[in-house]
């Protein structure tokens, strides 16, 4: 059977010095494998393939695709690319052929006050990582690292809207976790509470002047005559 000599990436295009065939100790092989040189040499791959793993078809692209991101692509999909921080692109744990959530964080408009972080996306495949470069007026470019992911037409509109009103973050789900999830949201009042009210006294000034004025009376004692007030 056909398997691979070197480790080889996505998107690859499979050269003969790549591979090898190897004797198959089990019963029967897998039927969508190969096991003839030729039948594989010209194909691209579409995930990573280590040194002697068995390939089979569903590690390649369909036949006729060129190298490049395309290969990758699952039928009726889209790659998008979104700009990510470190923190929330996984710390660079991130490698095609990944599952991601994407979590949205808005802190303007109308959620100035109380921001809100939304489950918006789930297992979405991730194409790709790279690097972007942005030049800000005034300031150095700066490098902003970007993460290509598999997305509905659909999905891709809503994506982008996320990206333009919030923070994108990405969850990164663990091989073969397929389980899809309903979420309410988090909202930072709920999250950390509502702060308390602080009730600050009334200056002593203010407190004197609302109490009323005093009383001044006479009083005659024989000839002399002395003001009281009370």
């Amino acid at each position: 059977m056909v398997v691979a000599k070197t480790a080889v990436g996505p998107i690859s295009l499979l050269s003969a010095v790549q591979l090898m065939t190897d004797v198959w100790h089990q019963e029967k092989p897998p039927p969508v494998s190969f096991d003839n040189l030729e039948q594989v040499v010209g194909r691209v791959t579409a995930t990573s393939i280590m040194p002697g793993e068995l390939i089979t078809e569903n590690k390649l692209a369909p036949k006729g695709t060129v190298p490049g991101i395309t290969a990758l692509l699952s039928p009726n999909q889209r790659a998008m690319t979104v700009k990510v921080d470190e923190a929330s692109g996984v710390a660079g744990f991130l490698a095609p052929g990944d599952r991601v959530d994407v979590v949205v964080i808005v802190d303007k408009g109308e959620y100035d006050k109380d921001p809100l972080a939304k489950l918006l996306f789930q297992n979405l495949k991730v194409l790709g990582t790279g690097q972007k470069t942005e030049n800000r007026p005034g300031d150095k470019p700066l490098i902003v690292p970007t993460v290509t992911l598999e997305v509905t037409p659909e999905a891709g509109e809503r994506l982008a809207l996320a990206a333009q009103e919030g923070r994108i973050s990405l969850v990164l789900r663990g091989q073969g976790d397929q389980q899809m999830v309903q979420t309410q949201g988090a909202e930072a009042s709920k999250l950390f509470g509502k702060p308390r009210k602080v009730i600050s006294e009334a200056p002593a000034a203010a407190t004197t002047a609302a109490l009323p004025p005093n009383r001044t009376v006479e009083v005659i004692r024989g000839i002399e005559r002395a003001p009281v007030s009370f």
